[in-house]
């Protein structure tokens, strides 16, 4: 073997080592994390890192369609690639380069039954519900899979479209955060508010609160009224609709794992503790084919 080439799969066994390695210390961990972490309801959800199952919903009056089939889903991801070739004779290499790609990030609702979260999908790990995968002529697909010609037209384009769709069931770990309407006013500005009310009637306070009949309101009369305003304040409070608390679930800080995934836990953890077996064995693959090949350069 040639220096050149010796030092060249040298390097590039060393990178798989450690690539192969972290991808299956990676994957383990996602597991076991998975595993790990109970179930909370949105209702009674702590605040911080926590993880959520329930329905995936759309907002009210929100659509959020799959850019390249136009199918209705709650979030998508597409990417749009071009077949190349390089060199030629027996040295030409066929790949594909991406053009272009998009991914959803449009908030939808996670409904568990006790309560509902806003699901802000930026920067996630999605697990979706379906991948489609198909081919055409043209950069935009003239039309979705199974349809038109671009089964069986030119394979120069490939489209691959990932969706989740509306009322699948999703499990969701990240960053869950509560914050309450700002619908209740001030009481001392209600306060304020209620006086100016009853002073813009001069005759109606006057008859209300003028107890000595002098045909005015004196300090000891208006604070009289003042009190009487503030049982009104404390009343209408009383009355309102008690407070909604918005539920948001995001993107945690730093690097832990945010994840959205339309699969059951059991099918997750085992798909993501396959991913580390397969992982290992790379690595153990890796290792060995180096070994080998430092002991052939050096033995």
């Amino acid at each position: 073997m040639a220096e050149s080439d010796f030092w060249f799969w040298l390097l590039t066994l060393g990178v798989a080592v450690v690539a192969g390695g972290a991808a299956a210390l990676r994957w383990l961990k996602i597991a076991r994390l998975i595993e790990d972490t109970p179930t909370s309801r949105i209702r009674s959800a702590a605040q911080g890192y926590v993880e959520l199952a329930g329905n995936g919903l759309p907002l009210p009056d929100t659509k959020n369609p799959a850019p390249l089939t136009q199918r209705p889903c709650i979030w998508w991801r597409y990417r749009i690639s071009k077949r190349t070739e390089r060199g030629t004779g027996k040295g030409q290499r066929r790949s594909w380069q991406t053009i272009a790609s998009g991914t959803s990030s449009v908030a939808f609702l996670l409904d568990d039954g006790t309560g509902q979260c806003i699901v802000q999908p930026d920067g996630a790990e999605v697990v979706p519900t379906e991948s489609t995968t198909w081919y055409g002529d043209t950069p935009w697909p003239k039309s979705g899979p199974g349809k038109g010609p671009s089964l069986t037209g030119g394979r120069d384009y490939r489209y691959v479209e990932d969706r989740i769709y509306e009322h699948e069931r999703l499990l969701a770990l990240g960053d869950f955060r509560s914050t309450a309407s700002s619908g209740e006013p001030d009481p001392q500005v209600e306060l304020a508010q209620v006086l100016a009310e009853w002073k813009q009637d001069q005759p109606a306070l006057i008859q209300r609160f003028d107890q000595d009949g002098d045909g005015r309101i004196d300090l000891v009369e208006w604070e009289a009224a003042r009190q009487e305003a503030r049982h009104t304040v404390t009343r209408r409070s009383a009355e309102r609709p008690p407070r909604q608390n918005h539920h948001v679930l995001c993107r945690p800080d730093g690097d832990r794992l945010f994840l959205l995934a339309a699969l059951p836990p059991g099918d997750l953890t085992r798909r993501y503790r396959r991913r580390a077996t397969i992982a290992f064995l790379g690595f153990v693959a890796a290792v060995y084919a180096f070994g080998w090949l430092l002991q052939s350069g050096f033995g």
